[in-house]
């Protein structure tokens, strides 16, 4: 489902105007450079622990401009009760994606953060202007063993849940990082919701079965030590990775399989592609 539309931004508000033209000190004490975020607070509603995704389809200019994509240019981060933890942002043309699990119940507050490196808050002029909308998905998962090995839905019904979009900001002064005395000040919004309403409905998307033999599979399966059959549904995203290659490395490595399990890898948006190699 579509949610809200997002901006990240490192710019100056409004342009800075030519040294001689009178006025010009003032209007640039005024056209600051800013530090936007985008924020969504996500309630899971239900009764059993959920992983979403959501995902981040961003406008390009053509030709394409460094400075108008996620790419090397965002972080994003989930805070439930704690410190903020890092999630894997990957890439499909256009689109962004990251994957977290929310237990039942409980609040998460998800950030797009714009990286903030030296050089780039020592430029006086920064362009850094990033927007696009954002979705929110219920994806299919793995099953756990035994059992074929599939990816299913996670619930028979759409899921409730509360949404919170906001943008995040902060105004840097004119002679910031050479002096950290000025006045940081900070702008909050928030931003309307696609549906109109907090309360929404998220739909589970459907299962399918990876694009390969199930019998193969479930023999590879059954020949590995017992300690490497977790239930994959419990694990985080680096320990699902780590099960299943595990299982996928025996088999036979002709072009075909290679290419079937790289699909079935950017499918979990792992970023792993599978080739063939001369040795």
């Amino acid at each position: 489902m579509e949610i809200t539309t997002f901006e990240l931004l490192v710019k100056r508000i409004a342009p800075l105007p030519p040294a001689a033209i009178p006025g010009a000190d003032a209007i640039a004490a005024v056209a600051r450079r800013v530090v936007q975020g985008y924020f969504l607070t996500i309630s899971n509603l239900e009764d059993k622990d959920l992983t979403f995704r959501l995902e981040f389809v961003v406008s390009t200019p053509n030709p394409p401009d460094p400075d108008r994509t996620l790419t090397s240019n965002a972080d994003l981060l989930i805070d439930i009760a704690g410190a903020n933890t890092p999630l894997t942002l990957s890439q499909a043309g256009d689109t962004f994606r990251g994957s977290f699990r929310l237990p039942a119940k409980q609040t998460a507050s998800v950030q797009l953060l714009p990286k903030l490196p030296l050089d780039l808050l020592s430029n006086p002029n920064p362009d850094l202007e990033i927007r696009g909308f954002v979705r929110l998905r219920l994806p299919a998962i793995f099953q756990g063993f035994p059992g074929p090995f599939i990816f299913g839905p996670q619930n028979d019904r759409p899921v409730k849940v509360l949404l919170n979009p906001e943008t995040r900001g902060t105004f840097l002064p004119n002679d910031f990082p050479a002096s950290t005395s000025g006045e940081f000040d900070q702008i909050n919004y928030p931003m309307a919701l696609a549906s109109g309403q907090a309360l929404n409905e998220v739909p589970p998307e459907r299962g399918f079965r990876p694009p390969f033999s199930q019998d193969l599979v479930a023999q590879l399966a059954a020949e590995l030590p017992e300690r490497f059959r977790p239930r994959l549904d419990g694990l985080s995203e680096v320990q699902q990775a780590e099960a299943l290659v595990e299982i996928l490395s025996q088999i036979e490595p002709s072009q075909e399989n290679l290419n079937n399990v790289s699909d079935l890898l950017s499918k979990l948006n792992i970023p792993i592609r599978m080739e063939a190699i001369n040795r």
